[in-house]
């Protein structure tokens, strides 16, 4: 038993909240990634390409692709946690029960902020004048 917890007392789960981004809300196998690659609708932005392909499992979730292409390895992990980050406290702007993949172009200069990232993202999935994805 962990010495934190008083004599008698249970663990507390954590819970799962609305800005959380849990396992299950994230694409993980190469063959999710390949769906979505093939199957999925296409738009692009300057230093993005998404792709959304809907899902029968109920849920949003997120897959990542950052080429080397991109920069070194910290720029990389810079952009994937922008791009969680705006996952995470967005969710609702994403269509629903869809695999969502992002893919970063190489040469792109998304690296410099949450607010870049989070402008481009919303043109895209907050547009009310086009066809949604």
């Amino acid at each position: 038993m962990p010495s934190f917890l008083a004599a008698g007392e249970r663990p507390r789960k954590i819970p799962v909240g609305e800005f959380s981004f849990a396992k299950s809300e994230r694409l993980l196998r190469p063959e999710e990634f390949t769906a979505v690659r093939k199957l999925g609708k296409k738009t692009h932005t300057k230093s993005l390409t998404i792709f959304v392909l809907r899902n029968e499992k109920g849920l949003r979730r997120l897959g990542l692709s950052v080429s080397a292409r991109v920069g070194n390895a910290i720029r990389r992990n810079r952009i994937k946690r922008l791009l969680r980050e705006f996952f995470r406290l967005n969710k609702t702007s994403f269509p629903e029960s869809s695999d969502i993949l992002i893919s970063v172009k190489s040469g792109t200069e998304i690296s410099k902020g949450y607010e870049e990232v989070s402008k481009e993202l919303k043109n895209v999935f907050n547009r009310s004048d086009r066809r949604p994805l």
